[in-house]
């Protein structure tokens, strides 16, 4: 079966990662597909993309509204010849739905991939689904509350959760060697809470430092790796006074070894700035659990489809830096009931969030549209 997949770049992010881990696997573990990935743009922060066995073509546009890329990606439809175009950004679906508009060939949009609030057609890419949905025959959210938040087609609509590929958390560094990176004594005895997220607007760090102040303030075994980078980087860094800034709380930028440090954190955070942004499925907090940890989350959207607060996590409200003080310190006096939570989050996310689970789920849409 071959299989037309757009998206504007491959910048790390979720909908990217997601992508990728569902073309290694249709690729690796199953034969009989052929992938042609075509990028609006030459950026790609996944280096591993280029030994996978797939056709990647870069169709860049000159300027905002290029109107030639209609008649570029027609060019690349009528030569391939795919059984399924899919897209995984709603700029890249606007483009080939109008350069599909003759082929008909079955359309997947799969472009939900968060939950924000008061959705209108001020908000691009609801606009964009909204454009493009009388051309898709299948949209595609990574979670039941991202259908909702965009108010999107019940006939149309299916939710695939995000998979984790459990390979990645195998034959990893010991943890000893990972610890040695940030003392030279190894953890001993220190407590560790991670969030990794780009520092944007859509995510709280500014709620975080402030519980993370009051923490290590008083707590000197509690430790903060704040992983990620982005444009709120340096504002939030100025909020850590000098005595804790590098030392209790840490901020380690973008890293490529996330798997080896997950295995030395305590608890894994993820604080979402609900005025603005709704979490769809978060990379952050699955993986989290693929690495049996706790998780401490902003309620809301697709995260309470993750997170079942009290079982294996806790859920706080926005911008409620006490509740997460209190969570934390719960975990961290009550030793039992973290690593209780951080097994029935492993266990959860293996029965529902494994990527050969979601890989099957995509293969069942895409036979079924072939068939159609």
């Amino acid at each position: 079966m071959k299989i037309l997949m757009i998206i504007d770049s491959l910048v790390k992010g979720g909908k990217e990662r997601r992508m990728l881990e569902l073309i290694r696997e249709l690729t690796r573990e199953h034969g009989d597909f052929k992938i042609h990935l075509v990028l609006l743009s030459d950026t790609i922060e996944y280096d591993y993309v280029n030994d996978f066995p797939i056709t990647i073509e870069k169709v860049k546009r000159k300027y905002k509204r290029d109107i030639g890329i209609v008649f570029r990606l027609n060019k690349i439809i009528r030569k391939f010849r795919p059984d399924i175009i899919h897209s995984w950004s709603t700029m890249a679906s606007i483009y080939i739905s109008a350069a599909n508009f003759f082929s008909r060939i079955p359309f997947i949009n799969g472009v939900i991939a968060d939950a924000p609030h008061d959705l209108n057609l001020s908000h691009k890419h609801y606009l964009r689904l909204k454009l493009t949905t009388p051309f898709s025959d299948i949209i595609i959210s990574n979670s039941k509350a991202g259908i909702k938040s965009y108010k999107a087609s019940d006939r149309k609509s299916v939710c695939i959760y995000n998979g984790v590929n459990f390979k990645r958390f195998e034959n990893l560094l010991p943890h000893e060697v990972i610890e040695k990176e940030f003392w030279n004594e190894g953890k001993d005895g220190k407590y560790i809470i991670a969030m990794v997220a780009a520092f944007e607007r859509r995510k709280d760090y500014y709620t975080l430092a402030e519980a993370a102040i009051k923490i290590c303030t008083t707590n000197p075994a509690i430790y903060f790796f704040l992983i990620g980078d982005g444009e709120d980087l340096v504002a939030v860094r100025r909020l850590i006074p000098p005595d804790l800034l590098n030392r209790q709380i840490r901020f380690l930028g973008k890293r490529n070894d996330i798997e080896s440090i997950l295995q030395i954190i305590d608890i894994g955070i993820l604080c979402t700035n609900t005025s603005v942004h709704g979490e769809g499925i978060s990379n952050s907090i699955i993986e989290y659990m693929a690495a049996g940890k706790p998780i401490i989350a902003t309620r809301g959207g697709g995260t309470d489809e993750v997170v079942q607060d009290g079982v294996n996590g806790f859920l706080v409200d926005y911008k409620n830096a006490g509740q997460i003080v209190s969570r934390v310190i719960q975990l961290f006096q009550d030793t039992r009931l973290a690593t209780e939570m951080g097994k029935n989050g492993y266990q959860y996310v293996r029965e529902q969030f494994d990527i050969s689970r979601m890989t099957l789920q995509y293969i069942d849409l895409y036979r079924g549209l072939k068939k159609g």
